[in-house]
């Protein structure tokens, strides 16, 4: 009878254990295969944000260098323009006085009054009008009052170019047109500096009126333009364009312009060498004709505390010794795979408990079971030890 007994418990632990066991590894191998698939799917996901990010910012910067490509371009057009406007305005005004005028006055009155009507005129970048006799002598000239009167037929530019000469040539032979020529500015140092000039003659004098402008001039103004319209743009969440010079001027950064000439390392002063370093980053870089990416870590813009890893695409435009990027942090991506994991954990957890009920629930039939067979055996066995008593 007791061996009996030793075998029902044998067999019941024995099942039992079999149970877990198994139970233990089928539940295993699929939270082994569950997280062996979360690590695919977060790599997976990893790599196609950042292939995401790395194409957000180069597309942005990309646009941001072809709208200043093309702004670039239109300097001399908007330069010509302008001049063209501002000597048609002036022999207009000419034109105007010279009507008035022609039957009460000599030509050298109404000359005189022509000459001083123009010559407090003064429009953008402080440009003035000119005028000249078709012999050389100068008529007006605002910029150095000394010239009036003299002839300037063998006035050179900076470059050899004779300018009278050649404007008289322009008139002679179009009665109108645009001039280019270097000359030097009014309180800058030099005399190289590139200007346009549009001159048309007067009637019925034998001179011309001129204006001109610096095309550098026009230049800065595209700049600051550009500048203004750069702080503005904003793309994703927290990303913005920032640009600096070859040499680490800072010149717009998270939507601010600035002016002066700052270091990058200078305005974020709170980690000079940090900021040296994304610089080099950020220069070398540039330095591919197509521009590069480039990886750093840098706070937050929702929480300065937090420093994030970022990467950024930065181009250099040679010609306006401009570097332009932008960037985009790289964490956000953690949080999703985050709240990735909370759910797994959860569907894991639920997992357990559905088999810890499904073991539970086929112990307590197989114990029920063993029973039952457990209380026929017992009264087998009695029926067999009772026929023996009475044989005996």
């Amino acid at each position: 009878m007791k061996q009996k007994i030793n075998l029902i418990k044998f067999i019941k632990i024995y099942t039992t254990g079999f149970l877990l066991v198994i139970v233990s590894v089928f539940l295993g191998i699929d939270t082994f295969e569950t997280y062996k698939g979360f690590r695919n799917r977060t790599n997976d996901m990893r790599s196609t944000y950042i292939a995401q990010q790395e194409d957000i910012v180069k597309q942005e910067v990309l646009k941001v260098v072809q709208l200043i490509r093309y702004e670039k371009s239109q300097a001399e057009t908007v330069t010509r323009t302008k001049i063209k406007k501002a000597t048609y305005e002036a022999c207009s005004i000419a034109q105007n006085i010279y009507e008035k005028n022609k039957h009460d006055k000599s030509k050298q009155d109404i000359q005189k009054m022509i000459i001083d009507a123009l010559s407090p005129i003064r429009h953008e970048h402080d440009s003035y009008y000119f005028m000249c006799r078709l012999d050389g002598v100068a008529v007006l000239f605002p910029s150095d009052p000394e010239m009036e009167g003299v002839d300037l037929s063998d006035v050179q530019d900076s470059r050899g170019q004779y300018l009278t000469k050649d404007m008289i040539n322009i008139i002679r032979q179009s009665g109108e047109g645009f001039y280019e020529y270097h000359w030097l500015k009014p309180n800058a140092e030099g005399n190289d500096y590139k200007k346009i000039s549009y001159i048309k003659q007067i009637e019925p004098y034998d001179m011309y009126i001129g204006s001109g402008f610096y095309v550098g001039d026009i230049e800065d103004d595209i700049k600051s333009n550009l500048l203004s319209t750069i702080s503005r743009m904003r793309f994703g969440k927290e990303g913005y364009i920032f640009a600096y010079k070859s040499d680490g001027t800072i010149l717009v950064s998270n939507g601010k312009i600035f002016t002066g000439k700052k270091k990058l390392w200078e305005v974020y002063d709170k980690d000079p060498e940090k900021m040296k370093n994304i610089y080099k980053l950020g220069y070398e870089a540039a330095k591919n004709p197509e521009g590069d990416y480039f990886y750093y870590s840098w706070k937050k813009l929702s929480d300065a505390t937090i420093n994030s890893p970022k990467i950024s695409f930065a181009y250099s435009i040679s010609e306006l010794q401009w570097l332009i990027g932008a960037g985009v942090y790289l964490d956000d991506v953690e949080t999703e795979i985050a709240i990735l994991h909370t759910k797994l954990s959860k569907k894991n957890r639920n997992k357990f408990i559905y088999y810890l009920f499904t073991v539970v629930v086929l112990l307590l039939f197989f114990i029920m079971l063993l029973n039952r067979f457990n209380r026929i055996l017992e009264n087998n066995f009695k029926l067999f030890i009772s026929f023996f008593n009475r044989a005996t």
